[in-house]
C-alpha cells in the first residue's frame, strides 16, 4: 500500500487505486503511525497528537476503534505491548520518500542535478500536510520550506530568475514572515531586471517585521537591499576551513534532518560516547548546511590545542583574516573582538572535542544570524543549548557502513558474517569503522575471519585497531578527566560484568551511601561511559564494560574488587529470598536458606514487574559468582530463584544456565550436597519441560547421591520426583514404589508437607489405575496436611486431584464442585500455569453436562495462557479438551485438527496413556463420519495400550464417544 500525507491523508492499495476515504480522527491516526512506520508508537503518544493534551476519558477505547477501522480498511496496523506499528516499507510513504530525496539532494554538488532531485521532493506535496496536528504539520511544513530554500538556491546558481519568482511568489504569501524566502524572491526579482519590484519587498518585509515583531530586516536582507540599490549583488565572500567530508557516511538520517530542517541558529550541542561519530556527524552536517552561512564555515579540533585560555580565540580570529597585531592579549577583549567579528554575518562555527559548557562559553557568537556545533561526550548543564543525543548505529546501518568502506563485495557474499561483526562492534561506528579498515587493507581476508578473532571478549578490544583509530584509547582519553572516585566506580561496574545495574544495587557495588553512588554514577553518565535507562537503571556499552573489567583486572586488588561484587551477590540473595514462596508439590524445597516459605511474601504484580527487568542480571550474578569461586552462594541464590521466579513463570533457559553454572562450580569445590540438590532441582527441571525420560536421569543421580551422603530426607525428595516422572510415563509399578518409600522417610523425619507431596502423587497413581476409593483417601489425606501446614497451592491440587476421581465416577456435581474451590485458591494465588489445568479440569465438567459455551471460553483463555508460558503438555490437553469439545457438537474437522495436534505431541513427549486417550477420541470423529475402518484401527491401537499400561480404561468400552477423565496436574 502507499500512504499520502504530504496533503490531503491517502492510502493506496498496490495497484494505484485509492482506498476510500477514512474518518478524520482514523486518517490522523493514520498520519501518525505512517511518519513512524515500522516503528512502534505508544498508546500515549498516540492519544496526546491526536487528541490534544486533555483528552476524553474513552479516548484509549476510541483508539481501539479507529485502529479497527483501519484495519478494515487493509492497512496493516499491528499492536504491541507497548503501543501500535505501522507495518509498511518507508518507502511506501510520501513522508519518508520526501526525506530521503532531499537528504540525496544534499549531497550532489552540481546544481543542475540537485534541483532535479529537489524537484522530485517538492512534487510530493498535495497541500497542507496531517491536518489537525500541528505538532506534526510544523516540521514538515519547515523541511518543505528548507527543500523549497535550496531548490531556490539551485535555480540561482544556474541563472533561472524567473523560474525562482515563481516557484516562491505564493510561498511567500503564505509564510510572510519567512526572511530567507524573500532574500531569495529578492536576488530572483533583481536577476530578472525587475529591480522595482524587489525593492517592494524589501519596503514589504520592513513593514511587516516592524509592525508584527518590532524589529528590523535581518543584515542578509539589509546587504541585499542596498546592493540591489546600487545595481550590483554582492557575491559573498566564503571562507570555508571544514575538514573532508566522510565520503562513506551512513544512517543519522533522523538526527540530520532535525538539525537541517528550517533555519537552525543558535548552539547545537551534539553529545555522544566516544567512538559514537560525533565529528563525522558535525562535519557532514556542516558541508550540507554550509550553503546557508555564506560568509564562513570555521572548524576548531580542541582536544589538539593546548589547554591555554584563548587558544580557540586566536584560531577562529585567524580564521576571519584578523591580524596578530590586532588579537588583544586579553581573554575578554579578544572573545569581544570576536563577537564584533561576527556581527551581521552568517557563519557556521564547528567546536570539536569540547568538555564542558564553560570551554566554549567565550567562544560562542552572540549574532543571531549564526549557528554553532559542538561536539562533547559530556552532557551540557546550559539549558539554552538545543540537544543532540547521538546513539549507536542500527545493526543495518553498520553493516551499511561496513559496506561502504570495503567497496566490495565481501559483504554481499556473507551477509551474516557482516551482522555479527557489526554485534561484536557493539554498532559503535569507531569500531566499526575500524574492523572495514582492517579488512579493506586485507583483500583475502572474507568478513568471517574477523568475526572469530572478535569473539573472544577478552581480546576484542586488541582487534579494534588499525593505524591511529583504537577503541581502547578513545575510551582512555575519556577516562583522564574524571576523578578518582568515578575510576573506581567505573572499574567496579565493568568487573561486575553485566551491562545494566539498577540504581538500588549501586551503593553496594560502591560500598557507598545512596546519595554518594548516585552522585558518582552520574559522573559516569556525563561522560558517557554509562547511560540512564528505564527506571532509574544505568547501562554500560559492550566495548566500554569489557575495557573497564579489563582495567579492573589490571589495577584493582583483588581483594577489593571481589569484595565488591560479593556485596552485589548479598543484596541480590537477600531481595530473592523475600519473594520465594511453595511451589507446586514435585518442586523440591532442599536448602535451609530458604527459611519460611510463603504463598504470598510480596504482592505478584510487583514481584513480577522487579523480576522481568532484573532476570538477565541475577542470571549473570549467578554464574559470576560460580567463575569467581562463590560456590556455595551461587547454589543458594540459583535455588533461591526457582522458588521465587524461575519455577512459577516456567523461566526454563535461566533456571538452567544458573543451575549449571552452580553444578560446575560445586562439583569443582567438593561440595557434594549442593551438588545433590541442583542435580534434584535439574531433575524437576526437566520435569516441568516435559523432558520426562531426562528429568528421570537427574533424580536417579541425585538420590544416589543422597543416598552416600546419607542424607534421608534428600533421598526422599529424589524419590518424589523420580514416581512423578514415572507417573507421567505411565509405569504406575515404579511410579508407587518410589512415592511410597518416599512418603515413609518424610513420616519418619517429621516433614508433613512433603509427606503431603508423596501421598498426592500416590493418589494420582491410584486414580490412574482405577482404584477409585484409595485414591479419594489418599488424596483427602494430603489436602487435611495440605491445609494444616498453610501451602495453599497444595491444598489446590489435592482439591483438584479430588474432583478428577468424582468426575471419572460421572459425579459431576461433586467434581466441579472441587474443580471450583481449587480455580478460586489459584486465582487468589495468581498462579496463571497452574490456573491453566484448574480451568481446564473445570471446563471439561461443563462439557460433560452440554455447557459448551462457557466451555469454549473457559479453555481458549487457558490455551493462551499455556502458549504464553511456554508449557508443551498444557497446551496439548488443551487442545485435546477443545478436540472433544468440537466432537461433542458435532464439529468433526475442528475436533480431528484439534486431536491431531495433541497426538503430535505426545508423541514428541513419549507420553503413550495420553496418546491412547487421544485415539479414542480420534476413533470417535472416524465413527461419526462413517469411516468404521479408521475408527477401528484407532479404537484397537488405544486398546492395546490401555491394557499394557494396566490404567483404568483396560476395562471401559474402547468405543465410547465422550473422552476419558484423567487428567494430569
Amino acid at each position: 500500500m502507499q500512504f499520502r500525507i504530504l496533503g490531503p491523508i491517502e492510502v493506496h492499495d498496490d495497484s494505484g487505486a485509492a482506498v476510500p476515504s477514512l474518518p478524520p480522527k482514523a486518517s490522523r491516526i493514520l498520519a501518525v503511525l505512517a511518519l513512524d512506520c515500522g516503528k512502534v508508537v505508544p498508546v500515549d503518544r498516540l492519544i496526546d497528537l491526536v487528541w490534544g493534551e486533555e483528552p476524553p476519558p474513552q479516548a484509549r477505547k476510541s483508539l481501539q476503534v479507529h485502529i479497527s477501522t483501519l484495519r478494515r480498511a487493509g492497512v496493516p496496523v499491528e499492536h504491541r505491548t507497548a503501543g501500535y506499528r505501522l507495518d509498511a516499507d518507508p518507502d511506501h510513504v510520501d513522508a519518508h520518500v520526501f526525506r530521503s530525496l532531499t537528504a540525496r539532494a544534499g549531497e550532489i554538488a552540481d546544481p543542475a542535478e540537485r534541483r532535479v532531485v529537489l524537484g522530485e521532493a517538492l512534487a510530493l506535496w498535495r497541500g497542507a500536510p496531517v491536518t489537525g496536528i500541528e505538532r506534526l504539520a510544523g516540521p514538515l511544513e519547515a523541511q518543505r520550506l528548507a527543500a523549497v530554500e535550496e531548490a531556490a538556491d539551485a535555480d540561482l546558481a544556474l541563472g533561472r530568475h524567473a523560474e525562482v519568482v515563481d516557484l516562491l511568489a505564493d510561498l511567500v504569501e503564505e509564510h510572510p514572515l519567512a526572511e530567507r524566502l524573500r532574500v531569495r524572491l529578492m536576488r530572483a526579482l533583481a536577476g530578472a531586471g525587475r529591480r522595482t519590484e524587489a525593492m517592494r519587498v524589501f519596503h514589504d518585509t520592513r513593514r511587516l517585521l516592524v509592525d508584527e515583531l518590532g524589529v528590523e530586516p535581518g543584515p542578509q536582507l539589509q546587504q541585499l537591499y542596498r546592493a540591489v540599490l546600487d545595481g550590483a549583488e554582492p557575491e559573498p565572500v566564503r571562507r570555508n576551513y571544514l575538514p573532508r567530508d566522510v565520503g562513506d557516511f551512513t544512517g543519522r538520517a533522523e538526527e540530520l534532518a532535525r538539525l537541517t530542517e528550517g533555519e537552525p541558529h543558535g548552539v547545537w550541542w551534539i553529545e555522544g560516547a566516544a567512538g559514537v561519530g560525533k565529528s563525522a556527524f558535525a562535519v557532514h552536517a556542516a558541508h550540507r548546511l554550509a550553503a546557508r552561512y555564506p560568509d564562513g564555515q570555521l572548524f576548531v579540533d580542541l582536544h589538539a590545542l593546548p589547554p591555554v585560555p584563548g587558544a580557540a580565540l586566536d584560531v577562529l580570529l585567524r580564521a576571519l583574516d584578523v591580524p596578530t597585531v590586532r588579537i588583544p592579549t586579553q581573554l575578554d577583549e579578544r572573545a569581544a573582538l570576536w563577537r564584533a567579528q561576527l556581527t551581521g554575518r552568517r557563519v557556521l562555527i564547528v567546536l570539536d572535542g569540547v568538555a564542558g559548557v564553560s570551554q566554549v562559553r567565550q567562544l560562542l557568537p552572540g549574532a543571531p544570524g549564526c549557528l554553532t556545533l559542538v561536539t562533547s561526550r559530556n552532557r551540557p548543564v546550559d539549558r539554552q543549548v538545543q540537544r543532540l543525543a547521538l546513539d549507536v548505529l542500527t545493526p543495518q546501518e553498520a553493516v551499511a557502513l561496513l559496506t561502504g568502506i570495503l567497496g566490495d563485495d565481501r559483504v554481499a557474499e556473507d551477509p551474516e558474517a557482516a551482522l555479527e561483526v557489526a554485534r561484536l562492534c557493539g554498532h559503535l561506528p569507531l569500531a566499526v569503522r575500524i574492523t572495514g579498515a582492517r579488512l579493506a587493507g586485507r583483500p583475502h581476508w572474507p568478513v568471517s575471519r574477523l568475526v572469530s578473532r572478535l569473539r573472544d571478549e577478552r581480546g576484542r578490544l586488541d582487534e579494534l585497531v588499525a593505524d591511529d583509530l583504537a577503541v581502547r584509547s578513545s575510551l582512555e582519553l575519556t577516562l583522564r578527566a574524571l576523578d578518582g572516585p568515578a575510576r573506581r566506580a567505573y572499574r567496579a561496574f565493568g568487573f561486575l560484568d553485566h551491562p545494566e545495574l539498577p540504581a538500588g544495587l549501586a551503593p553496594a557495588l560502591l560500598g557507598l551511601p545512596e546519595d554518594a553512588a548516585e552522585d558518582v554514577l552520574d559522573r559516569l553518565v556525563d561522560a558517557r561511559l554509562l547511560d540512564v535507562t528505564g527506571r532509574h537503571r544505568y547501562r554500560m556499552h559492550d566495548l566500554v564494560r569489557i575495557h573497564a573489567r579489563e582495567l579492573a583486572e589490571a589495577e584493582d586488588d583483588v581483594t577489593d574488587r571481589f569484595a565488591a561484587f560479593h556485596r552485589v551477590l548479598v543484596e541480590c540473595q537477600a531481595k530473592v529470598d523475600g519473594c520465594v514462596e511453595r511451589l507446586m508439590p514435585v518442586v523440591p524445597r532442599m536448602q535451609d536458606f530458604l527459611g519460611e516459605l510463603h504463598d504470598h511474601p510480596v504482592p505478584r504484580a510487583e514481584r513480577d514487574a522487579w523480576f522481568a527487568v532484573e532476570e538477565p542480571l541475577l542470571i549473570k550474578v549467578v554464574e559470576r559468582a560460580a567463575e569467581l569461586g562463590f560456590a556455595a552462594q551461587a547454589c543458594d541464590l540459583a535455588e533461591a530463584l526457582v522458588f521465587a521466579w524461575f519455577g512459577l513463570r516456567n523461566r526454563y533457559d535461566g533456571w538452567e544456565r544458573t543451575h549449571r553454572a552452580a553444578l560446575d562450580a560445586v562439583v569443582a569445590v567438593g561440595d557434594r550436597r549442593r551438588e545433590a540438590v541442583l542435580r534434584c532441582s535439574l531433575g524437576q527441571l526437566y520435569f516441568k519441560r516435559d523432558e520426562f525420560a531426562e528429568a528421570g536421569r537427574w533424580f536417579a543421580d541425585a538420590g544416589a547421591l543422597f543416598v552416600r551422603l546419607g542424607d534421608r530426607r534428600g533421598e526422599a525428595v529424589a524419590l518424589n520426583g523420580a514416581g512423578m516422572v514415572a507417573r507421567e510415563q505411565a509405569r504406575y509399578g515404579p511410579a508407587l514404589a518410589s512415592l511410597h518409600r518416599a512418603r515413609t522417610l518424610l513420616a519418619e523425619l517429621g516433614d508433613a508437607e512433603g509427606a503431603a507431596h508423596s501421598l498426592y502423587g500416590i493418589g494420582s497413581v491410584q486414580r490412574e489405575l482405577g482404584r477409585d476409593a484409595q485414591a479419594l483417601q489418599t488424596l483427602r489425606a494430603a489436602e487435611e496436611v495440605y491445609r494444616s501446614v498453610g501451602s495453599a497451592r497444595g491444598e489446590a491440587l489435592a482439591v483438584r486431584g479430588i474432583g478428577l476421581v468424582h468426575r471419572a465416577r460421572d459425579e459431576h456435581l461433586e467434581a466441579e464442585d472441587h474443580f471450583r474451590r481449587a480455580h478460586d485458591i489459584v486465582l487468589a494465588l495468581e498462579d496463571p500455569l497452574m490456573g491453566c489445568y484448574t480451568a481446564q479440569s473445570l471446563a471439561k465438567v461443563w462439557l460433560r453436562t452440554g455447557r459448551f459455551a462457557e466451555a469454549a471460553l473457559l479453555l481458549v483463555s487457558a490455551l493462551e495462557n499455556c502458549r504464553e508460558l511456554g508449557d508443551r503438555f498444557g497446551l496439548a490437553l488443551l487442545r485435546r479438551t477443545l478436540g472433544e469439545l468440537h466432537l461433542a457438537a458435532g464439529e468433526l474437522d475442528l475436533a480431528e485438527v484439534l486431536l491431531g495436534a495433541a497426538l503430535t505431541t505426545w508423541d514428541d513427549l513419549e507420553l503413550p496413556a495420553w496418546r491412547a486417550r487421544t485415539l479414542r477420541d480420534l476413533g470417535a470423529v472416524h465413527a461419526g463420519r462413517g469411516d468404521d475402518d479408521s475408527a477401528a484401527r484407532c479404537w484397537s491401537e488405544a486398546a492395546l495400550l490401555f491394557a499394557e499400561l494396566g490404567s483404568r480404561e483396560a476395562g471401559e468400552p474402547i468405543s465410547r464417544t465422550r473422552s476419558d477423565c484423567s487428567v494430569s496436574p
